[in-house]
């Protein structure tokens, strides 16, 4: 029977630890997080091409929160349109590629693709529309 009474203690302790110890703590851990966050897209663009390759292929990263990182290979051509802002949007980006594909052969056109754009794509909570962000343009080897 003495079991029973510290029933109601254990739970008015972990109501107190909800409603008080925890929102004092869990800023500061999303914090932390999304400090490891920003390190490890930083240190997959120090590792080049192939950092960025293992960062969009890995199946731990939280990409509803942090953004679903991805890329694009192209052109000197739709590098000059993306920094003269002609893009809009990486559909843009992959509407000209296909054009200029159909243009030239096979090997012309993956000669042709010299960088890299690294970018990423998070919905805007309040508005609920998708946001594209250029992170980084890398040359090809």
């Amino acid at each position: 029977m003495e079991k029973w009474r510290l029933l109601p203690e254990c739970l008015f302790l972990l109501d107190f630890l909800n409603a008080v110890v925890y929102p004092s703590i869990s800023k500061p851990i999303e914090e932390a997080w999304d400090n490891i966050v920003v390190h490890d897209v930083e240190k997959a663009k120090d590792n080049g091409i192939n950092g960025i390759y293992r960062l969009v292929s890995s199946e731990d990263f939280n990409r509803e929160k942090y953004g679903d990182y991805q890329f694009i290979k192209v052109t000197q051509n739709a590098i000059n349109k993306l920094l003269l802002g002609k893009y809009k949007t990486i559909k843009d980006i992959e509407n000209d590629l296909l054009e200029y594909r159909k243009s030239v052969d096979n090997f012309e056109y993956h000669q042709s693709l010299i960088y890299t754009v690294f970018y990423y794509t998070i919905q805007n909570k309040d508005t609920n529309q998708s946001i594209e962000n250029v992170e980084t343009i890398f040359i090809n080897n």
